[in-house]
């Protein structure tokens, strides 16, 4: 339990705007079909690394909070990514779906 909650409070720093994208590729996923899940998945993908970009550069004093806790970086950026990765497929798959 722990290491969830800690997960969560990590990918509260850039959830919305990992939201917005998300919603963002969603819509055009609706306009364009299968066609433009593609393009739409390298817009997610770089995207998701200026957010880390971004976030390793102005947050870098949180880091130490993780590390104390026994969390290391690169698992916090595979653990997050992953799981941000995971609801933006299923959520693609079923906008495919009910579209």
């Amino acid at each position: 339990m722990k290491t969830l909650r800690l997960l969560i409070t990590f990918y509260k720093s850039y959830a919305f705007a990992s939201i917005v994208i998300t919603i963002a590729t969603l819509h055009f996923t609706c306009v364009g079909g299968f066609a433009m899940f593609a393009s739409l998945l390298w817009v997610k993908i770089i995207t998701f690394g200026m957010i880390a970009y971004l976030v390793h550069n102005f947050k870098k004093e949180e880091f130490y909070y993780y590390k104390n806790l026994g969390m290391t970086r690169k698992y916090l950026w595979i653990s997050t990514f992953s799981i941000d990765f995971i609801i933006f497929l299923t959520l693609t798959i079923l906008t495919l779906i009910m579209r």
